[in-house]
């Protein structure tokens, strides 16, 4: 029947046209509602036998009735508000399930789902976690592969086959020794299951114009988890954003940043971004009362033409010094297959992760033998890798004390190692109570414009070095502000900037009874106490020079010193 309004009698406009039959039944449940109201509009209704189809016309002219249909209408579940956000990765640790965005042009951006319990993996374009809807991110990095990603999760054979056919590509586009092409397969490794690591090392080349940085960047770069591509230009704002935005790996050519307050903050990003938990604030740019948090922690590529003027960022780089090829087979410039190579490895060290991710012993423990704290903190990572293989294992521990070496070398070579040095020719030539001016003379300080430093210029570098606040002493008659100096910190001194150790001993040098020596040693410690000297032999590698000096005080020293000059005999 088709819909159109008609009037009946005694109930207004319907919406459907009735039969006569119809019209007489309205008529009659018309009557009998209005004869007995109580029946049918009451509580004890008995609206029950109108015939359904006559409900909603009755209820134009007794509104009363609606109720009764609403009552048998099913009800409606009312949709709940999901929260939607964008979203690159999931680690779902409590079952064991990653979620990784996968991006190819024929399907766009998509989830590639692993579940680590039963090694299967789906593909889909949302996911649902914790009450929350994730969706892949779009934006305008990944058309303009300024981010990569792979296209999917694709087999390998085992660890080993990975490895060489990595290595292979490797050695096919980049010229670098052995060594440095076994190190960069392990960081991109390890950039692949990072998360699991409190802190990380960075990889850099460093190397002047035409010696091959740049490619040491693209061909490591290309491999490494989810590239993040950039350069020394790009300002901190959008260089933290990113990081947090896409949680993968920072590939910064041309790194040199000149002093600037920008460059500055840079800096403290890559000092930062090495450990977990060290977190940018920024105010809400809507609401200053609210705080943002951006976490910096990821792996990190660099290429350089100099070395970091601050050591924190110096000390946190694994560097490799390039140098200009003289191989005719590399080609010149990165073409499709280069592309394509990289997205198959790529594809490939994403099924990696999805193994591996879950299995990463995080506190596997080697001696790689007598190699400082700091440099163990970084590298520590790589052991988790192949523990259990011997040879890499071994291989590993050779190239960090080769690589540990070649950091002493440069300490050196540094301004603060030059200090050293001369503090270490002074103990040398059997001068144990020094000051400033007398380092400066022995390591030939200038300033900048030729002259003989001033010894002021030493107090930040002596400070940095963990010398204490020197001490004013006299010696042969003189009054000298003597840098303080213990032996365990010269041990620790020495090692860490290669130079030979040297033993200090205090002695005492008297002359008389032995009643005359403990009297004079009891009144020496009293002076010793209130810093004003005694008697100290230097012994240099088993050859021991002893200097005898007698102290001279004056009237005010020796009364602070609590003695009489009877009892200060003949010490003064």
């Amino acid at each position: 029947m088709d819909k159109k309004e008609t009037f009946v009698k005694g109930v207004g406009l319907v919406e459907n046209e009735l039969t006569k039959e119809q019209e007489a039944e309205l008529q009659m449940w018309i009557g009998n509602i209005e004869r007995k109201p109580e029946v049918y509009l009451g509580e004890k209704n008995d609206i029950i036998v109108i015939p359904k189809y006559l409900l909603p016309i009755l209820a134009e002219k007794f509104p009363e009735i609606q109720k009764y249909i609403d009552k048998d209408k099913p009800k409606e579940v009312k949709k709940k508000n999901v929260e939607v956000s964008e979203i690159s990765k999931i680690i779902d640790k409590e079952n064991q399930i990653i979620v990784e965005q996968i991006y190819d042009e024929k399907n766009g951006c998509r989830f590639c789902i692993y579940s680590h319990k039963d090694g299967k993996i789906k593909y889909v374009k949302s996911y649902t976690h914790n009450g929350v809807k994730y969706i892949p991110i779009v934006g305008e990095e990944i058309n303009k592969k300024a981010v990569l990603l792979p296209s999917a999760a694709s087999q390998y054979i085992n660890d080993k086959t990975l490895d060489k056919e990595i290595l292979e590509f490797a050695n096919k586009w980049l010229d670098a020794p052995e060594e440095i092409m076994r190190f960069g397969l392990w960081n991109t490794k390890v950039s692949y299951v990072f998360e699991n690591f409190h802190t990380l090392n960075y990889l850099r080349a460093q190397g002047d114009t035409g010696t091959g940085k740049t490619r040491y960047l693209d061909v490591w770069g290309h491999l490494h988890y989810k590239p993040i591509f950039t350069t020394g230009t790009t300002t901190p704002a959008p260089l933290f954003r990113i990081i947090d935005k896409w949680r993968g790996t920072i590939v910064m050519d041309e790194a040199d940043l000149r002093k600037s307050d920008e460059s500055e903050q840079i800096i403290k990003i890559l000092n930062n971004g090495f450990e977990k938990g060290k977190f940018i604030m920024r105010c809400d740019q809507q609401d200053a009362s609210k705080l943002a948090f951006f976490d910096p922690f990821c792996p990190k590529i660099l290429s350089t033409r100099r070395s970091f003027t601050d050591k924190a960022t110096e000390s946190r780089c694994i560097t490799y010094i390039t140098s200009v090829t003289d191989r005719k087979d590399i080609p010149l410039n990165l073409n499709e297959e280069f592309f394509e190579e990289t997205l198959k490895l790529r594809n490939k060290l994403l099924m990696w992760r999805f193994k591996n991710y879950f299995e990463i012993d995080k506190n596997i423990d080697f001696d790689l033998g007598d190699i400082e704290p700091r440099v163990k903190q970084i590298v520590g990572s790589y052991i988790s890798l192949f523990s259990t293989d011997e040879k890499q294992m071994e291989d590993f521990k050779k190239y960090i004390q080769t690589y540990q070496e070649e950091l002493i070398v440069e300490r050196q070579s540094s301004f603060d190692g030059s200090i050293v040095e001369a503090i270490s020719k002074l103990l040398q030539k059997g001068l144990i109570e020094f000051d400033a001016k007398d380092i400066i003379e022995e390591g030939k300080f200038t300033d900048r414009n030729g002259k003989v430093m001033n010894p002021r210029g030493l107090s930040s570098s002596l400070k940095s070095l963990g010398f204490k606040k020197s001490e004013v002493k006299k010696v042969l008659g003189k009054t000298k502000r003597c840098i303080s100096i213990e032996q365990n910190h010269l041990d620790k001194l020495f090692k860490r900037y290669g130079f030979q150790g040297y033993t200090v001993t205090v002695v005492t040098v008297v002359t008389g009874t032995p009643e005359d020596y403990n009297s004079s040693k009891k009144d020496l410690n009293k002076l010793d106490s209130y810093g004003l000297g005694g008697h100290h032999m230097h012994r240099n590698d088993r050859n021991s020079v002893t200097e005898k000096q007698q102290p001279k005080f004056t009237d005010e020293e020796i009364a602070a010193a609590g003695l009489t000059k009877e009892e200060l005999g003949d010490l003064k």
